[in-house]
């Protein structure tokens, strides 16, 4: 997670050890791909979430499912310090403004 300040990096790194749906670098993870495809065609990015409920959590590039990841990312912004959500929010308002 390039760009951030380390008391977010710090603060994620604890959360992704203490709750059950996230695994160490996992954040990093799915804002990178929500920004990967944010930045996408608004027709292409259509074309990638047809795959269904069905699959596991984002693991592969196969099978993810960019909303889900964005659902993830607003459950750390909540988890998070007050400090460090709006650190992390700001980058996501930013990518939300795209699309």
């Amino acid at each position: 997670m390039r760009g951030f300040s380390p008391r977010l990096l710090a603060d994620v790194d604890q959360l992704e050890l203490t709750r059950n749906y996230l695994y160490p670098s996992y954040v990093g993870v799915l804002l990178q791909r929500w920004t990967r495809f944010m930045h996408k065609s608004p027709y292409l990015r259509f074309r990638d979430t047809d795959i269904g409920p069905e699959f596991p959590p984002p693991v592969c590039d196969c099978c993810f499912d960019p909303y889900e990841a964005r659902v993830l990312l607003e459950f750390v912004t909540l988890a998070l310090p007050r400090k460090s959500a709006k650190e992390l929010r700001k980058r996501l308002d930013e990518l939300d403004d795209v699309y």
